[in-house]
């Protein structure tokens, strides 16, 4: 398979994975992954590393989705995609991603890093890493701090 057959495999996979995100469709987003997944996560103080069951995963994108519902996501977008095939079936993707409100103001962005997997047309995820939570939680801070502290009147 040629790699330009391939990235474009993996244009289409992340193109699909984001907008069930932006869907908020979980079950969609499940589909995207292996029954078993590989997460290393940086947390800002140290890295998580856990394997999930298929069950397990669903639960995390559900957490997720709220975690993202709070701070008001409204769209998700790959700025950024690199790829380095090992072999037709077995892909390393690099994903800068940026986080948008409903108004479309900048929310943050982190990156993350996919093993795919495909064993049949189709590429799974099975691992991934991501530098994820800090951002979220800076964003989540600036906006406790924007609710509690609004703007003075000029009244």
């Amino acid at each position: 398979m040629r790699s330009s057959k391939i990235t474009a495999d993996v244009r289409a996979f992340f193109t699909s994975y984001c907008t069930a995100f932006i869907r908020q469709d979980a079950p969609a987003i499940a589909k995207h992954f292996a029954e078993v997944v590989h997460v290393a996560s940086d947390t800002g103080k140290d890295v998580r590393v856990h394997v999930e069951s298929a069950v397990e995963w669903r639960k995390a994108i559900d957490r997720m989705l709220e975690r993202y519902r709070a701070i008001g996501v409204g769209s998700i977008e790959a700025t950024a995609l690199g790829t380095d095939a090992l072999s037709p079936r077995l892909v390393q993707a690099r994903v800068r991603w940026a986080l948008s409100d409903k108004a479309a103001r900048p929310l943050y962005e982190f990156d993350a890093m996919y093993t795919l997997a495909r064993h049949t047309d189709i590429f799974r995820i099975t691992g991934v890493a991501h530098n994820e939570i800090p951002e979220y939680r800076r964003c989540l801070a600036g906006l406790d701090r924007v609710e509690t502290n609004p703007p003075l009147s000029s009244d």
